[in-house]
């Protein structure tokens, strides 16, 4: 089948909707599709037959960020080019709006997905006055399309409270030959970072911005830092709050920047527990990704990570409610207890490596090869 992605993140973006989007393209291309992208330019040559760029500008507080700039009539002549079976439009923002409208007028089949718990996010950008507004436009927005794929069944329940309908599962995979806790790269990365062997090294792998709950993180790793000297810190990836975290987490902490592949999966492999507090995630891939590298993890029981941590099973889930000191709790009784922290990591991995791309990509690309089939649309309902 002939596919067209439509969406506001991409590679070389390090997040978990571009991370899972590439994973997306390589399982279509490999079961011989084609699939044409459409995504901001990042200013990198991209490796696809088949893209579109979009030109694009940086958010001035967050340059991380990059937002395709309209009009889009170049992107509406090459998709009719392209003349796609199915389009899916990833991401709900200007450029996936007005391909909406284009691809209804031209009566392509559209489907779409849902990535963002936008109720934090409004909060923590200083917009929450409009949060109302917002979901108004999403709902609208997601009712236009034949199905929209959401990561996780407790993402699915709060979209169904707010009216949103023709929703259908559509969770997260992990490489589980990747990422994998006997990586040889491990006893170098932790060398490199200056842990020593007694170390146990608390790893943390996200975007380093408010959304994600730093702030909690941060005060409950203070805490186990200053109560067990051999727990050491380890962050991967980068962001605004950066800074803030280097100042209170001082010496016992270090920030390796962003990584990918075999160097991601070392910086996995060279800890020992996995701590993540966000309370935004729809699903969650750097938790999967660490229980696949064999680490109990230690969460904030929210959003789409309470659809794959199982408490005092695979680690710890602290309720959403609890203070920081809870958190910290959790932590050091991992930090001091070998032999839980090995049991949790054990049934952690074995979950995790169920969890296949193949699998799930396949169940999307089936629902696509259904909904391209029997291609009636409807018209674009006003708002």
């Amino acid at each position: 089948m002939r596919l067209t992605l439509i969406t506001e993140t991409y590679a070389p973006q390090v997040n978990g909707v571009s991370r899972t989007l590439g994973q997306l393209v390589r399982h279509m291309t490999s079961a011989g599709d084609t699939v044409q992208v459409v995504h901001p330019d990042y200013g990198t040559p991209s490796d696809l037959a088949e893209h579109v760029t979009v030109k694009s500008i940086a958010l001035p507080w967050y340059k991380d960020v990059k937002l395709p700039v309209p009009p889009f009539f170049g992107v509406s002549k090459a998709i009719d080019r392209f003349k796609p079976d199915l389009v899916h439009i990833a991401t709900e923002a200007t450029l996936g709006l007005c391909m909406l409208h284009h691809c209804k007028r031209r009566g392509y089949p559209v489907v779409s997905s849902f990535h963002t718990n936008w109720d934090h996010y409004s909060d923590h950008y200083r917009v929450g006055f409009a949060r109302g507004g917002i979901w108004r436009y999403l709902r609208w927005f997601h009712s236009q399309v034949r199905e929209t794929y959401v990561p996780s069944r407790p993402t699915i329940a709060d979209l169904e409270a707010r009216g949103f309908g023709n929703l259908v599962l559509w969770p997260r995979g992990v490489d589980g030959h990747l990422f994998h806790p006997g990586r040889t790269g491990r006893t170098a990365v932790r060398e490199a970072l200056g842990f020593a062997p007694g170390d146990v090294v608390i790893g943390h792998v996200s975007r380093l911005a408010p959304e994600k709950n730093i702030d909690y993180l941060a005060k409950a790793l203070a805490i186990v830092a200053e109560t067990r000297p051999q727990a050491k810190l380890l962050f991967v990836g980068d962001g605004p709050s950066r800074g803030e975290l280097e100042a209170k987490l001082g010496s016992q902490a270090k920030f390796a920047g962003y990584r990918s592949g075999e160097d991601l999966a070392d910086h996995y492999a060279a800890a020992d527990i996995f701590a993540f507090a966000s309370l935004t995630e729809t699903f969650g891939n750097v938790v999967l990704e660490a229980m696949a590298s064999g680490l109990p993890v230690v969460a904030v029981g929210a959003g789409g990570v309470s659809d794959i941590v199982q408490d005092h099973k695979f680690g710890r889930l602290i309720a959403a409610d609890q203070p920081p000191e809870s958190f910290a709790e959790a932590l050091v009784e991992l930090v001091d207890n070998v032999q839980l922290r090995h049991e949790y990591a054990e049934a952690a991995r074995r979950y995790a490596v169920t969890q296949t791309w193949e699998a799930i990509m396949g169940g999307l690309r089936d629902h696509y090869m259904s909904i391209a089939q029997s291609p009636a649309t409807a018209e674009l309902v006003p708002a």
